[in-house]
């Protein structure tokens, strides 16, 4: 029997709740977290999460970083982002076919953008081993949609792949293209797992509560009251 680690429909709210407390982070929700984690997915070398968490958790300033209300906010956040992190992994690692977690905007439309940026972000965490697919001109095009949609609004203009607005049967088009490039860029990636040394632990989480003094749920080594209770108080 397959575990179901889909998030519910008031799960995924809650966790962009979090993600979306932080002040100019790189993931500022859910659908950016989404694309992060297929990149990392997409990866053979294993990110663990306490390279990746930082990234979800400090803002542009320190001041912007996540602040959690209590100890039971901060692992709801761990579980809830390990549950993603699980789902985008079974599907990549199934049969089934990858579907993006995209968001709908103010007008009801699906932009994707927030999703490219995070898949990119994701990228940067291992770049070495990103170059040789960006580089491999018979595989290198699965970034292409991906990179169209991160870059369509651009801070400058000469970055932006459309002179015109991108139409909404373009934007699917980019959209199936970028799903369908993150599958062939796992199966591209598949072959080299073995190259890489498995990690001598996981991101698992038990059923219990985490103490304070405790290892941290996120995976980093720490105490719990030193990594992602920190900031646990009441304010």
């Amino acid at each position: 029997m397959k575990r179901n680690t889909e998030l519910s429909d008031s799960e995924e709210r809650r966790l962009g709740e979090f993600l979306g407390r932080v002040r100019g982070g790189a993931i500022p929700n859910v659908e950016a977290l989404d694309g992060f984690f297929a990149a990392l997915a997409c990866c053979p070398d294993l990110v663990m999460p306490s390279e990746y968490m930082p990234v979800l958790q400090n803002g542009a300033t320190e001041d912007g970083d996540l602040v959690f209300e209590d100890m039971a906010e901060a692992e709801l956040f761990v579980e809830l982002v390990n549950r993603h992190w699980n789902h985008v992994n079974h599907q990549l690692d199934s049969e089934e076919v990858y579907l993006p977690l995209v968001l709908e905007d103010e007008n009801g439309r699906y932009q994707a953008n927030d999703w490219a940026q995070g898949f990119l972000r994701g990228t940067e965490l291992r770049r070495d081993i990103w170059f040789q697919i960006m580089e491999d001109e018979a595989e290198g095009g699965a970034m292409v949609p991906i990179w169209a949609l991160a870059y369509e609004h651009h801070e400058d203009p000469e970055m932006r792949p459309f002179d015109d607005p991108v139409t909404e049967g373009q934007r699917q088009d980019l959209l199936v293209g970028a799903a369908a490039g993150v599958m062939r860029m796992h199966r591209y990636f598949l072959k080299q797992r073995n190259l890489y040394t498995p990690p001598s632990g996981t991101f698992i989480r038990s059923g219990g509560k985490t103490g304070r003094n405790e290892p941290c749920p996120c995976g980093s080594g720490k105490k719990f009251k030193q990594c992602c209770g920190r900031r646990s108080m009441l304010h």
